[in-house]
């Protein structure tokens, strides 16, 4: 599926009112609030996608490598590779396959059966991060600026709220009642999976 496009001309409020006297069912505050998420997190992606452009990177290549960072004393497979990242296996085989070609990781044996591979960060790749990484945090810590410390966790907070919703728009059989029995405690979940990055 591809990206999805979000208008730079977007409804306003105004609009929007009008529009829920002909649809009852539209929250005019969710709507407004969805258009404001989605507007920004292009513009985020598209932003990283610029950063990852100029280190010679895509985003793919770079998750592999900052996991392999991340689990230094793993036996890593690529299925755990695309498990961790969350893509397909066949995804993770391309991404690897590209990183090894440029030096960046290397596939070994694994400890433990000799019959599978795992992956591994070689030094050219822990080089490639050292040099990257520090110039990706300052720009990540320049989108972050106009938050203190207060609002950024809020936010994080209030995003994991949006994430107990989208469930509604996954499931085909979603109901409005079920929504809030439903998600009671993911937000808590979705914390502590952020602090274990």
């Amino acid at each position: 599926m591809k990206d999805p496009v979000v208008p730079r001309d977007w409804p306003r409020y105004e609009c929007l009112q009008e529009r829920a006297l002909r649809y009852p069912d539209l929250d005019v505050g969710a709507v407004s609030a969805t258009l404001a998420l989605l507007r920004v997190s292009q513009e985020v992606v598209e932003g990283l996608g610029a950063q990852y452009e100029r280190h010679g990177i895509s985003q793919g290549r770079f998750l592999v490598l900052m996991i392999l960072d991340k689990y230094p004393d793993q036996a890593l497979l690529p299925s755990d590779l695309a498990e961790k990242i969350g893509v397909a296996r066949a995804t993770i085989t391309g991404l690897v396959d590209g990183l090894e070609k440029d030096q960046f990781v290397a596939r070994q044996p694994h400890p433990g059966d000799r019959r599978a591979l795992t992956v591994v960060l070689t030094p050219r790749g822990r080089a490639f991060l050292d040099n990257m990484l520090p110039n990706h945090y300052r720009r990540i810590a320049g989108l972050m600026a106009h938050l203190d410390e207060f609002e950024r966790k809020d936010l994080i907070r209030l995003l994991c709220k949006v994430n107990d919703g989208v469930d509604a728009l996954f499931d085909p059989h979603w109901h409005p009642a079920t929504t809030v029995e439903a998600n009671l405690g993911a937000a808590a979940d979705m914390v502590s999976e952020l602090d274990s990055v």
